[in-house]
């Protein structure tokens, strides 16, 4: 079981062990759900332009990102 300690400001690091195994990066985004258990902390799943973001450097559009990944019939 990993721990973590709350900061002066209520920020937590998510162990490296745990980032490492839920694939978290810098700048993703996780959401927080409290339960009867306790406090939840799941990953926000990426759209697929946010996944892409960068790949086409502009070159293709939504529909066709889309229908590269196979999103759209």
């Amino acid at each position: 079981m990993a721990t973590a300690k709350v900061l002066a400001k209520g920020q937590i690091v998510i162990p490296k062990e745990i980032r490492t195994q839920m694939n978290l990066a810098p700048g993703d985004r996780v959401e927080i759900k409290m339960t009867q258990e306790g406090i939840v902390i799941l990953p926000v799943k990426k759209s697929y332009t946010e996944h892409y973001k960068g790949i086409a450097a502009g070159r293709l559009s939504l529909d066709e990102l889309e229908e590269l990944h196979g999103a759209k019939p």
